[in-house]
């Protein structure tokens, strides 16, 4: 018996047919609400045209075809735990072996004078934005205001402006969204919201409603009042835990359904998931930790000891079209974690950092590398010092590119984080035959949320089982192995040996090429293919470059690279010498030996998958980095070089 028709019993419902366990239950969902469950998160494109039935997370055919008797507009009244009885406000008695209350929450409503005035709604159900809309369009209205500055809050906001109704947003806190974003990017996020015409009152305490002339009055107890023709109430929510506590089930601290990591209250044969659950005296408000929840209970079900140790609140959705993200830990989770930031014109990112480590993010604005910082946060990745001054100054810790593309991701990364849908699921679903966003919808739910992964799906969908074809690859691998065979021979093998004897057949050559002029020719060529190495590199630090692919400079990047080894030869015969020249010949083999395995690597790296993909472009970027740290040295070491051999020769 699961009582609660909302997203969280449904959810449970909809584990428990995939996994075929539906079949050993007789399954029984009573929701208060007339329609079966629909999309909450995305509440507001019921006025962009969408009708209840497009909300609908599934049509009620599908509670028939899977024999799950679903009852809507029904009303659980009373649980008798000893008689194992649900009762209903109509007088139907339902028995149960094992209870799984899932009733949600409810709009929590300040103890404010004449909030139960005509014309103040609030906003949580389709019936609410009926009302709103029939409420709005009878009266006419004009201008509307919004209590309450969250998420839920801003959702409202937008509601209005899509009716046509200029609205103001008030909120007792100092900053927007107060929850989830510090100081500075809710001041942006303020700004932004102003540029679209809504009016954002901060730290407004409202005292009283009062009806006037068909109008509404706000009074505040720190600003002039406010007349406007419709409020809505969105101060955030609170469990529907009543019903537990009338049948005795221990309540959380912070109210909520206490539960334990089997998801089971503190009577054994009723359990609870969603927003009206209390685990580890926290209740969970969105939609990933409530089917996170169903995940565990329906497997559970099904006969496997899973447990639930919480789950990620992340958050990612549009505010009135600003994109506005929270990864990870909040900023008042971390008691001694720091905050890096990058502000543009475009909008604000925040890494937090806690020893060394990136354990959260926000961001208001676009940021097209979300998924990659929130994988960087689910591996606790390490922000280097170098990362951190490149995120400072370009709003990425990674070079240009850096990001990994979702076809490259580890198997066990998640893709949609509302389901907890991993790319391994989404990558079997693809082999399968499911080859379109909308067919691994319908079969795993990746997506179907709040759509913020949709880009990732349709990539997986459309990308897999083909390699990424990067410009010049060969090219780079042939270069970069060719210079890293000729080091490696010179580390087991050693140098080319001096000719001894006039007899030998290079004697000839070693001649030439010992003599002054031969060393002055060998060395300037190689001083000047070593600068125009060094040039060609720029290419992708130079944004306003734009002529030839970032692969082809690479590519000629590596071809030179060998070059210079090939023209060291040449000069030396690899034969370092002592002292100042062995200083100079050691620079130059270990740049050119750390650059070519670093090339091998970036050439075939788009030839990777999973974790080895993952791994090979973490020691790219490592190998990288020391190939630039030991090529600082060498223009000094060369002057030196050149000043000595100039000063000596005679």
């Amino acid at each position: 018996m699961i009582v609660g028709g909302g997203m969280s019993g449904f959810g449970l419902c909809d584990r428990l047919v995939r996994a075929g366990t539906h079949q050993d239950y007789d399954i029984t969902l009573i929701g208060e609400e007339p329609t079966p469950a629909y999309d909450r998160v995305n509440l507001s494109r019921y006025f962009k045209g969408s009708s209840t039935e497009d909300l609908l997370l599934a049509p009620r055919s599908w509670y028939a075809s899977n024999e799950i008797k679903l009852r809507t507009g029904a009303r659980v009244v009373r649980i008798d735990r000893y008689a194992k009885q649900v009762h209903e406000s109509s007088g139907e008695v339902h028995s149960y072996d094992q209870l799984v209350i899932a009733t949600g929450s409810h709009p929590f409503i300040p103890p404010i004078d004449g909030h139960d005035s005509d014309g103040v709604f609030v906003y949580r159900t389709i019936d609410d934005l009926r009302a709103i809309k029939a409420y709005c369009q009878s009266k006419n209205a004009e201008r509307g205001a919004v209590i309450g500055g969250g998420l839920l809050g801003l959702e409202a906001a937008k509601m209005m402006l899509d009716l046509g109704i200029s609205v103001s947003v008030i909120e007792m806190a100092p900053g927007l969204m107060p929850r989830q974003l510090d100081a500075n990017a809710a001041k942006l996020l303020e700004r932004k919201i102003a540029a679209m015409g809504v009016e954002v009152h901060l730290v407004r305490r409202t005292e009283s409603i009062q009806r006037e002339n068909d109008r509404l009055r706000l009074c505040f107890a720190n600003a002039d009042d406010m007349t406007v023709d419709v409020l809505i109430v969105a101060a955030g929510v609170r469990p529907n835990d009543q019903l537990a506590e009338e049948a005795g089930l221990k309540i959380g601290p912070r109210r909520g359904i206490e539960i334990d990591d089997s998801l089971q209250t503190s009577d054994p044969n009723i359990f609870a998931i969603g927003e009206c659950a209390s685990f580890n005296e926290h209740v969970f408000g969105l939609v990933a930790p409530c089917y996170r929840m169903s995940d565990v209970l329906a497997s559970r079900f099904a006969g496997h000891d899973l447990r639930f140790a919480g789950a990620d609140e992340s958050a990612e959705l549009k505010l009135m079209g600003i994109q506005v993200a929270t990864l990870g830990k909040t900023i008042g989770e971390s008691a001694g974690g720091s905050i890096i930031s990058h502000e543009d014109s475009e909008g604000r990112r925040e890494l937090l950092i806690e020893r060394g480590r990136i354990v959260g993010a926000s961001c208001v604005g676009p940021w097209t590398e979300l998924p990659q910082i929130r994988q960087a946060i689910t591996r606790q990745a390490r922000l280097w010092p170098w990362q951190r001054s490149r995120f400072e100054k370009s709003g990425t810790p990674w070079n240009t590119g850096g990001a990994l593309p979702v076809i490259h991701w580890p198997p066990d990364s998640i893709v949609c984080s509302c389901l907890s849908v991993t790319k391994e699921t989404i990558s079997d679903l693809v082999a399968k035959g499911h080859q379109t966003a909308e067919s691994i919808a319908n079969s795993c739910g990746a997506s179907t949320a709040c759509g913020s992964c949709r880009s990732l799906v349709c990539e997986l969908a459309g990308t897999s089982g083909q390699q990424a074809t990067v410009p010049w690859a060969r090219t780079m691998l042939a270069t970069s192995a060719l210079a890293s065979v000729v080091v490696l021979a010179w580390l087991f093998v050693g140098p080319i040996p001096a000719a001894t004897s006039v007899q030998e057949p290079r004697y000839a050559f070693d001649s030439v090429m010992r003599s002054d002029l031969g060393r002055q020719i060998s060395g300037f060529g190689l001083l000047g293919t070593t600068l125009v190495g060094l040039t060609f590199s720029l290419r992708k630090r130079l944004s306003r470059f734009t002529w030839g692919s970032y692969g082809f400079w690479r590519a000629m990047h590596g071809l030179l690279g060998t070059a210079v080894l090939l023209g060291m030869v040449a000069h030396t015969g690899l034969r370092l010498g002592s002292n100042l020249n062995f200083l100079l010949g050691t620079f130059f083999l270990s740049t050119i030996m750390v650059g070519g395995i670093a090339g091998v690597i970036s050439s075939i790296e788009s030839r990777l998958t999973g974790t080895l993909a993952m791994t090979s472009r973490i020691w790219r970027q490592r190998l990288t980095r020391v190939h630039l740290w030991i090529t600082w040295p060498l223009p000094i070491l060369i002057s030196l070089h050149v000043l000595s051999f100039y000063w000596f020769r005679d």
